[in-house]
């Protein structure tokens, strides 16, 4: 249902709001914005699963499930970090979104300079960013809820940007994009961290269907 493209690991994050792979604009955070979680229609049923070693759904949990919550208040937090961003604070930002991933995952974005490319995109551009919303999909628990991987789409709006930014990237103001984000994350005693993204580039909302 949902459409999910490979990039390494640098692109796929220092390139969260591009619409395609050459678009460039990350998306850390206006202050005192939050996004409500929203989810789509699935029919009453849990999104949350935990399959077996060949994927398929042993049983599913509720919202309220104590593991549920905790991966969920991770990923909202994250979510809030990357998608609420100002150029005038962009330091502060890339600090605050680090504290979300595993020692490895931060490495790695680490020895691919993501931090220093993320605030050159950002202030050479006068790049701020806000979220608008987020929902949920079908996301997976292991038998032994030690990992989980984590479906979801973010919608954010570029706030300020420079006008031959903007043209260049072909994006708007005060613009909903959404982008589909596949989030893995793994639990070390009690605290759950991020282990890898995936990224679909930003899409901007279907044009409304012409009435007959």
């Amino acid at each position: 249902m949902l459409r999910r493209t490979a990039a390494p690991i640098l692109a796929a994050l220092l390139l969260s709001a591009g619409c395609s792979s050459a678009h460039t604009a990350p998306v850390p955070p206006a202050a005192g914005t939050s996004a409500a979680p929203t989810a789509p229609d699935h029919s009453g049923q849990s999104l949350w699963h935990v399959i077996d070693s060949n994927g398929n759904t042993v049983t599913q949990l509720g919202d309220d499930d104590p593991v549920v919550t905790a991966v969920r208040k991770t990923v909202v937090l994250h979510s809030g970090a990357v998608d609420n961003r100002d150029h005038r604070t962009i330091g502060e930002s890339t600090t605050q979104e680090f504290t979300f991933y595993n020692k490895g995952f931060a490495d790695q974005l680490r020895s691919q300079q993501y931090d220093t490319k993320l605030a050159a995109l950002f202030t050479a551009n006068h790049l701020t960013t806000r979220q608008v919303s987020i929902a949920w999909y079908r996301s997976t628990f292991p038998e032994d809820m030690t990992t989980a991987k984590v479906q979801m789409d973010s919608t954010i709006e570029f706030t300020e940007a420079d006008p031959a930014y903007l043209s260049t990237n072909k994006f708007e103001l005060n613009k909903p994009y959404t982008q589909h984000r596949t989030i893995s994350l793994t639990k070390t005693g009690d605290t759950w961290t991020i282990t890898a993204i995936e990224k679909n580039p930003l899409e901007a909302p279907a044009p409304p269907k012409p009435t007959s």
